[in-house]
């Protein structure tokens, strides 16, 4: 490989998995993107990528290459990072993307209630549904542990479920629901049980679900901080236990000493602890 350039190419394709998403975060096009890969493709005498259903994978022949560009990225964003990140005139841009229910009800009231925190930080915030990896985001949340990889996972906190019903002209027949993707979850299946049948209607998060709910008085599963905020709300089943879904955040190790990263991780983790301390205040059976 003479271009070096040709790196970025890949480390943005192998985050991303699709021509489009590349070319965006590139500064380019689709046509560039797909015209660079198989240049590189050809240089190495085999295929750099392979089309699979979830998107464009990087071929082995490729992975040391990515490997070692990301790392090098990684530790170039860190200490550029390091230099301006107390200076507000000149922001450091993070990118986090986050499960639309954390990014609501955690992560939104930190940024009133936490603002200092992110002194010389620029967020930019992405919904994240069922993706694996980082992508093109530098920190990332969800409720599933990470694979194990060249990232650092944390813990950060937890959101707790159950099914909930309104107290007055509420209907217990047909229920509102997440998407087939979600079926597998716990609350999802208890909905199968109980009502013997799939959800009436289905919707793909859970800030949609509960303005579903509010608009058709439907039961469905809700996490108790957004519950605790509908008056009308209360529990299908009272005795049932919650559901605990813990949440995690990571990025790559590459990272590790970006003041960037470590004051927007400070931050993320300030939120999950005035959550925690709110939830000790929502009356007991709300």
């Amino acid at each position: 490989m003479t271009n070096w350039d040709d790196l970025r190419f890949l480390v943005a394709l192998s985050k991303t998995g699709t021509m489009t998403a590349a070319a965006k975060i590139l500064g380019t096009n689709t046509a560039t993107v797909s015209r660079r890969i198989d240049r590189l493709s050809e240089t190495l005498g085999m295929p750099a990528f392979i089309k699979t259903g979830d998107g464009w994978r990087p071929s082995e022949a490729v992975s040391p290459l990515i490997q070692l560009a990301q790392n090098f990225d990684g530790e170039l964003q860190a200490t550029l990072n390091s230099r301006p990140v107390n200076n507000t005139a000149e922001p450091v841009t993070i990118s986090l993307g986050s499960v639309p229910i954390i990014t609501a009800l955690v992560l939104f009231p930190g940024l009133k209630r936490h603002h200092r925190m992110l002194d010389g930080i620029r967020l930019d915030f992405s919904d994240r549904m069922f993706r694996e990896g980082l992508g093109e985001n530098d920190l990332v949340i969800q409720f599933i542990r990470p694979a194990q990889g060249r990232i650092i996972a944390r813990k950060v906190g937890s959101l707790t479920f159950r099914f909930y019903r309104y107290r007055e002209g509420g209907c217990l027949e047909n229920w509102a629901g997440l998407s087939g993707a979600h079926d597998e979850q716990a609350l999802m299946r208890f909905g199968h049980e109980a009502f013997g049948r799939a959800p009436r209607l289905r919707v793909d998060h859970v800030m949609a679900l509960h303005r579903l709910m509010q608009e058709t008085r439907l039961p469905g599963p809700l996490p108790d901080i957004l519950a605790a905020q509908d008056p009308e709300l209360v529990p299908l089943q009272p005795d049932t236990p919650t559901q605990t879904e813990e949440c995690w955040l990571f990025y790559h190790e590459s990272r590790r000493n970006d003041p960037g990263i470590r004051r927007t991780l400070e931050w993320v983790t300030t939120c999950f602890e005035a959550l925690d301390q709110a939830a000790q205040t929502i009356p007991a059976g709300q």
